[in-house]
């Protein structure tokens, strides 16, 4: 229970700490002529029930995350493919640069024959 009353203690300092600093951020707003509580009504925001909304909000529209298109991702991709090669090719480390349409494949696919891996069947 006293631990209990030492948090509540703690919770109401830091507030009146804030409330502080919220006044003071009030009294220089006023002074530069902005549009800040007066100093007057600074002092009294002590009550959370006081609160009072001012008439100059307006909803915010926020947008939506921007992503990229598939597409986009694959030219962005293949962009840094060709940079990658290119900065290879200055060092002297270039390898075969294949098409972009290029897939690796076992066999040919005119070739009907099966793969040189596979085992044949025997003719019984």
């Amino acid at each position: 229970m006293a631990e209990m009353k030492q948090i509540v203690e703690l919770l109401q300092q830091q507030r009146r700490a804030l409330m502080d600093q919220l006044a003071a951020v009030d009294r220089a707003l006023s002074a530069l002529g902005g549009k800040g509580a007066p100093v007057a009504a600074a002092e009294s925001i002590d009550d959370p029930g006081a609160e009072s909304v001012s008439d100059d909000l307006r909803p915010t529209h926020v947008k939506a995350r921007r992503t990229q298109t598939d597409a986009h991702k694959h030219a962005i991709s293949a962009g840094k493919r060709r940079a990658r090669h290119a900065r290879d090719a200055a060092k002297g480390l270039v390898r075969e640069v294949h098409d972009d349409d290029f897939m690796p494949a076992v066999g040919r696919r005119g070739d009907d024959s099966a793969p040189r891996l596979v085992k044949r069947q025997e003719k019984k």
